[in-house]
């Protein structure tokens, strides 16, 4: 059974000419150390300041505060935002994770892709190594309102995100298709939602 580059690099093999090496290069690219710190030092800042915002809207709704009923109203909008922002960014995450998983799954099935056209595979393999990229950076965009970027990617992103479809990963040309087409469609809906200036 073959092993993805980002593995057999450690192994000292050498990994020869794939239809699938987009799929590895963003195997590669999703595994870096320093990308995925990166991603987590920013999920918990973020959540960090979500925890922030909740201490001080719960703060402000002790009576003895007699805290206007406007200011609270503020506060409890900045609680909401706060959360989708964390929640974002911890979609990165997951979605990365999911990712990588369904990668690997798919380049460990060679048997299921001997017969198919390379080119065929290959375009598909660009296709989901371009569009992840760019739903990454997406997500992690400043948005106007992240609460509500935040529900709409939760369910734009849950064939993305799904356990099970990773590990069921074939990396026939249909599937590779639909798995294209499901990150473009995220990415649509993502793209549409408005940002901070």
């Amino acid at each position: 059974m073959s092993k993805p580059t980002w593995m057999a690099s450690h192994l000292g093999t050498q990994h020869t000419a794939d239809p699938l090496e987009q799929l590895l290069e963003l195997g590669r690219w999703l595994s870096e150390p320093a990308r995925r710190l990166a991603w987590r030092t920013a999920r918990k800042q973020r959540q960090a300041d979500a925890i922030d915002a909740e201490r001080a809207y719960n703060d402000a709704q002790r009576p003895s505060l007699q805290t206007p009923a406007a200011q609270i109203t503020d506060l409890h909008e900045h609680l909401h935002l706060a959360q989708g922002r964390a929640g974002l960014l911890a979609l990165v995450e997951e979605l990365a994770e999911r990712t990588r998983l369904r990668v690997t799954t798919t380049v460990l099935h060679p048997d299921q892709q001997h017969d198919l056209d390379p080119q065929a595979l290959r375009l598909r393999a660009t296709r989901i190594n371009t569009g992840i990229r760019q739903l990454l950076t997406d997500l992690a965009a400043d948005f106007a309102y992240p609460d509500e970027v935040h529900r709409t990617a939760e369910a734009a992103l849950r064939p993305l995100t799904s356990r099970l479809r990773a590990v069921e990963a074939t990396g026939e040309p249909d599937e590779l298709s639909s798995w294209a087409e499901a990150i473009e469609f995220a990415g649509a809906v993502i793209q549409t939602a408005p940002t901070r200036a």
